[in-house]
């Protein structure tokens, strides 16, 4: 587990908006009396640079130099994702955050929930709509589908080192389209992989993926990527995805690089979605799909304004 950032024992407390203001201060200063020294070895009131949660009563926030915070459910939400959710999501909203922004909100333990509104968030978050999700599926396809023969063609000039990165590249992008496969968020990239291990898949899938990564030359990262390709797309008819395509290997003109045909995958994909509106979509994807800023895709604000923009652009809205 890191134990960096402050690290130790922290609950947040959601309280009803009309009593915050009138109780917050009280409850908080209780603890600040209350709380031990520790829990569990760790210290409960943090000795270094710790940042509690900037604001006031008044505004539905308050921390305090300990691991405990206390919030409304429409504050936190201000805070953390940066918007309240009183509605259910557009898709161009679904895809404007980043999955990890999803985890924010759905995962963590719940120890009770009187007032039912984090629950309810919690629920209304928990996974994709079916046509956003398939419209991600495909947009995963899609980034494999970009580089399907550059292993081979820079490994066959030569260029051995521009093969393993493209490579690698390709594993972590068959990584995500497990993720999303399986319905599952992925989360920031420094637990993606302890997340991907945790799939019903991972024990097929990842002996692929190593053969791709420890390859000494391109024709074995190929045919490792053409294992790999062919798996994940008997997952999806395995999983019952809708517009799932059975795998079949193609090549580029007559040159001897082989791939799965992963743009049949995607065509039938896309005619799986039953909305127009998501099914005339660009190919971009997602947030997280077009963008690899750990700072942008950290923050919501900003994430959400690159996929608008783009989205914006594509549909020739942008401005030039």
């Amino acid at each position: 587990m890191s134990a960096d950032h402050d690290y130790g024992p922290c609950v947040q407390l959601f309280l009803r908006e009309e009593r915050f203001s009138t109780v917050a201060v009280d409850i908080m200063q209780a603890l600040d009396r209350s709380l031990p020294a520790s829990f569990e070895g760790r210290a409960v009131r943090y000795p270094t640079n710790v940042r509690p949660p900037a604001g006031h009563a008044d505004k539905g926030v308050l921390g305090s130099y300990h691991g405990v915070e206390l919030y409304t459910v429409s504050a936190w939400c201000d805070q953390f994702p940066g918007r309240q959710f009183a509605a259910e999501l557009t898709a161009s909203e679904w895809l404007s955050y980043s999955e990890q922004m999803f985890l924010t909100v759905t995962t963590g333990a719940v120890f009770r929930d009187d007032i039912g509104g984090l629950s309810a968030l919690r629920t209304r978050l928990a996974y994709f709509p079916r046509d956003v999700w398939l419209y991600k599926l495909a947009a995963q396809w899609g980034r494999i589908a970009e580089e399907r023969a550059y292993v081979g063609r820079t490994g066959d000039v030569g260029d051995e080192l521009g093969s393993r990165v493209i490579a690698a590249r390709m594993v972590g992008n068959i990584m995500r389209l497990a993720m999303l496969i399986e319905r599952r968020y992925s989360p920031y990239p420094k637990w993606f992989g302890t997340a991907f291990s945790r799939l019903d898949c991972a024990p097929d899938l990842t002996p692929f993926l190593e053969r791709v990564m420890m390859a000494q030359n391109w024709q074995e990262r190929e045919a490792g990527l053409l294992e790999a390709c062919h798996f994940m797309a008997e997952l999806q008819i395995a999983k019952s995805v809708p517009g799932a395509l059975a795998p079949a290997v193609g090549s580029l003109h007559a040159r001897p690089y082989r791939f799965i045909d992963s743009l049949k995958i995607i065509d039938a994909l896309r005619a799986a979605i039953e909305d127009d509106d998501v099914r005339q979509l660009p190919e971009s994807g997602a947030a997280d799909q077009f963008l690899s800023s750990n700072y942008v895709l950290a923050v919501p604000a900003y994430a959400s304004a690159a996929t608008i923009a783009l989205l914006n652009t594509t549909l020739g809205r942008g401005r030039n």
